[in-house]
């Protein structure tokens, strides 16, 4: 919770290879905009972060927060933000008009509260920037901004005057953190005040005795509506914040499915148990306001603690990504290759599809080393690993299999189909112009200008007519490599026959 977040996530600079999961390749997707505390991923392609779809990105280098103004924003998008400001201010003014002043008991209670809530955000600095940017680097860009606590607590025990006084001051220290454009920072504002007016006005609709003493009362004498208040207001905060998010995306990514509104199990069950954190507030501010310095303990604890697992989350998963994966070209390995080619074969196989595998390998590469050293030549593999990237589906398998020998499974896919993709691939990669850095200070070369062309034989196979199982048609792809590189190189070749011809 607390509000619309515009224009956040991170960018890569220098390029990674590193592979981003098990399943399809794609694009990686980083926040371009988010709702802070929802979990709801509001976010788009940024450039230069390729990676699997629904995978786990490798580590990216030199992470910065990219520069994003308003204007990159089209005009219903912007007349959303707007709309956000003018909601938040209009909610505000109506909950402020339907409450009573504020008493001196507010004011002290107050005060309890903002030192609670500022004293939190300083000393969960460091493990909320953590938990950002691990979420990015992993491509799960939904965000819980704990500081939701407080919000939700001050728009109970408060007068929704005082109540968005806490807000502003806590999202100012924010926008010192996080150096928002101010135009991002309002909306973001105004979002959470208007969830903080519209929790205000369903208090004061269901509860009519002054600020705080009230919460007292109903509690002793009417335990089941206290417990029903505390209850639909914490439904009111999560809807109202929720119908922004949806709104927001909508317009935004032309995306209203379901899908792009309710978020993860994982946000949701987070988000429920900072909801809950916010409800415990709330009564230890009922036995007396020092007992909010308990929860300010308890929640500093559980964000740290956030912050460490969503760290080791990230070793783990970099550990899972490390062994299945070649480090230079960021394509699969054997171990991670293997396992999935074989279900996809299987798969096909089951319903009655073909299936193709082709086998390359780089013509003269001991050349390409030689030339340009091995650090020209593993340039020039990155570079025909982005090329066979972009050339293939996401639904296709990629793996370096050793060396210069690159394997590909392509699920569904005939005889001819295959022969054309492989003369795409091989096409693709010959006209590579990919500069490639040299050791020293010399001066870099640039492929098919500086030096000859990047080519590559391919071997084509394709289930049933050369197999019906992964080996079999590597067996035959790798064959019809060998044929390709007898005839010529630089060629696509695909033989006829069954492995028994």
């Amino acid at each position: 919770m607390g509000g619309i977040r515009l224009g956040s996530g991170y960018r890569c600079h220098g390029h990674d290879h590193r592979a981003t999961g098990l399943g399809g390749h794609g694009h990686g997707e980083l926040a371009a905009a988010r709702f802070a505390g929802i979990p709801f991923a509001l976010s788009r392609p940024i450039d230069g972060l390729a990676g699997d779809a629904g995978g786990i990105p490798g580590p990216r280098k030199h992470w910065a927060t990219p520069r994003r103004r308003t204007g990159d924003f089209d005009r219903a998008t912007m007349a959303v933000l707007l709309s956000v400001d003018i909601g938040g201010t209009l909610g505000l003014g109506a909950a402020v008009w339907r409450a009573p002043g504020a008493s001196p008991g507010d004011w002290g209670l107050f005060l309890v509260l903002a030192a609670c809530a500022l004293i939190y955000t300083e000393l969960t600095e460091a493990s909320e920037r953590r938990r950002r940017l691990v979420r990015a680097q992993r491509g799960a860009v939904e965000y819980i901004d704990q500081a939701s606590i407080w919000f939700f607590s001050s728009a109970l025990l408060l007068p929704p005057l005082l109540a968005a006084l806490l807000v502003v001051f806590v999202r100012v220290r924010r926008f010192r953190i996080a150096r928002r454009p101010i135009a991002v920072w309002m909306s973001n504002t105004s979002a959470v005040l208007l969830t903080i007016a519209a929790v205000s006005l369903v208090r004061g609709a269901l509860i009519t005795q002054p600020w705080p003493l009230d919460f007292s009362t109903l509690a002793t004498g009417h335990g089941w509506r206290f417990m029903g208040v505390l209850g639909l207001a914490a439904v009111v905060y999560f809807v109202v914040d929720a119908v922004l998010v949806g709104v927001y995306r909508g317009v935004r990514f032309r995306d209203w499915s379901p899908g792009a509104t309710l978020g993860s199990r994982e946000d949701n069950l987070l988000l429920g148990h900072t909801l809950l954190v916010g409800l415990g507030a709330v009564v230890a501010a009922m036995i007396t306001p020092v007992a909010l310095f308990a929860v300010l303990a308890v929640a500093v604890m559980e964000t740290r603690t956030l912050g460490r697992l969503a760290v080791r989350t990230a070793d783990r998963d970099r550990l899972r990504i490390d062994a299945t994966t070649d480090p230079l070209t960021g394509l699969r390995n054997r171990r991670g290759f293997e396992p999935v080619a074989v279900a996809a074969v299987a798969a096909d196989r089951a319903a009655g599809r073909p299936t193709a595998v082709l086998m390359l390998d780089l013509d003269h590469f001991k050349a390409w080393n030689d030339r340009l050293t091995h650090f020209g030549g593993d340039q020039v593999l990155r570079a025909v690993a982005d090329a066979l990237r972009a050339g293939t589906r996401p639904t296709d398998l990629l793996a370096r299999w050793g060396g210069e020998e690159l394997a590909v499974v392509l699920p569904n896919t005939s005889a001819s189909a295959a022969v054309a993709a492989a003369e795409r691939i091989r096409v693709a990669i010959r006209r590579l112009d990919t500069e490639i850095d040299l050791p020293g200070k010399g001066p870099g070369v640039r492929l098919g200008h500086d030096v000859p062309p990047c080519t590559t034989s391919i071997g084509v196979a394709c289930a049933p007519d050369h197999g019906t199982d992964l080996a079999d048609l590597q067996l035959q792809a790798d064959r019809a490599l060998a044929t390709a590189k007898l005839t010529g190189r630089d060629r696509v070749v695909l033989l006829a026959g069954s492995p028994g011809d």
